[in-house]
């Protein structure tokens, strides 16, 4: 008989798991067509979006079933299983466009020559290692390395301001249309990148040990990245002006590049590769690992029998996923919010909660019947 083998993490753990994976890209890629110099504030209003979605996600498992034993409870084993496969393949569709994130930005910075399929292979080695370890390896690399990550961002922007590349006129006129570009930007590109994102976390969330203090710790932890996040697009709309950040695809990339404090201090943009690497190697892993959990629910086979088989198609899918890294941006800013954000960050699971509701009160109901 098949048993699930049982892995715990920490509150802590899943604290800076969150921080990282909501960090991510989103620190370093661009976005605000809309907003304009005002992006900084559509991402702190969109910030306590994501605080009410990450407890939404908390509530949905916090009775200790996850995402996929909640989908065949409510929808019974041949719906289940159906709906189990389309998150599946959802993650590992989100993993092959982060990996492509990181190919491009590792061409366009230090490696202009090498093919973009050895960058991506490269990084699946990785991702492969961290899960043939576990969720509580990769707990623990996330662990070790969020105090460089976020001392290598503060520090980015520190040397921004300190070069005199800080502009504060950039942000003007402040709110000139009013509040109605915001909410474009927010709907639904903001609202489904990174914070919608935190739906893989409904797989992750049951392994920590002390489930009934997630919620709180989830919402902390979205709010602080949700500070540094907008912290970033002000500093990135000050360095360079909201029309070229809206023209170059990584803002934060060509801010730190034009750094140069006391004849000493430059090409920081280094720092920017780094947490950007960081970010999407501990995404790619927990997108990962909770498709591998979804075939393993299926199958009822150990998710690391999937590893490597899965590990080598990534690279290859994300490569054929688009020509070129404008076709990939395009895609992903255009189609797969309404596509696929959408439906599997929201309206599944509101579906699956609103199930849940009405099956404890059948329950409830049948218990004081058989009382009376």
């Amino acid at each position: 008989m098949y048993n699930v083998q049982k892995e715990t993490i920490s509150l802590w753990q899943i604290f800076v798991l969150i921080l990282i994976f909501t960090l991510g890209t989103t620190v370093v890629v661009g976005g605000g067509a809309e907003s304009k110099q005002d992006f900084w504030l559509t991402e702190l209003i969109v910030m306590f979006m994501g605080a009410v979605f990450v407890w939404f996600y908390y509530f949905i498992v916090s009775k200790g079933k996850n995402l996929y034993e909640i989908i065949e409870e409510t929808c019974g084993k041949m719906l289940g299983k159906v709906i189990t496969f389309a998150y599946v393949i959802y993650f590992f569709y989100i993993c092959t466009r982060n990996v492509r994130d990181l190919g491009e930005m590792i061409k366009i910075t230090i490696l202009k020559v090498t093919p973009l399929e050895v960058v991506v292979i490269t990084l699946m080695f990785v991702v492969l290692y961290i899960i043939i370890q576990g969720i509580e390896v990769l707990a623990r690399v996330t662990e070790l390395f969020t105090p460089f990550m976020i001392i290598c961002l503060l520090l980015v922007f520190f040397l921004i301001i300190l070069s005199g590349e800080f502009n504060a006129d950039n942000l003007q006129p402040f709110l000139a249309e009013g509040f109605s570009p915001l909410f474009k930007d927010i709907f639904p590109l903001r609202i489904t990148f990174p914070y919608g994102e935190l739906v893989v976390f409904t797989v992750v969330i049951t392994s920590v040990s002390n489930l009934k203090y997630v919620g709180k710790v989830s919402v902390v932890s979205v709010l602080i990245a949700g500070v540094l996040i907008a912290l970033s697009q002000l500093v990135q709309i000050a360095a360079v002006g909201e029309d070229i950040k809206n023209r170059t695809v990584f803002p934060l990339l060509s801010a730190s590049r034009e750094i140069f404090v006391l004849e000493f201090f430059e090409r920081v943009d280094i720092l920017v590769v780094f947490i950007l690497m960081l970010g999407i190697i501990i995404k790619v892993s927990v997108f990962f690992y909770a498709g591998l959990k979804g075939l393993e629910s299926m199958f009822k086979i150990p998710y690391r029998t999937y590893v490597i088989p899965i590990s080598m198609s990534i690279p290859l899918f994300s490569v054929l996923n688009a020509d070129n890294i404008f076709e990939h941006f395009e895609e992903g800013l255009e189609v797969v919010p309404y596509v696929l954000h959408l439906p599997f960050q929201f309206a599944i699971p509101i579906v699956l909660f609103l199930l849940t509701l009405l099956k404890n009160r059948k329950n409830k109901k049948g218990i004081e019947g058989e009382n009376h």
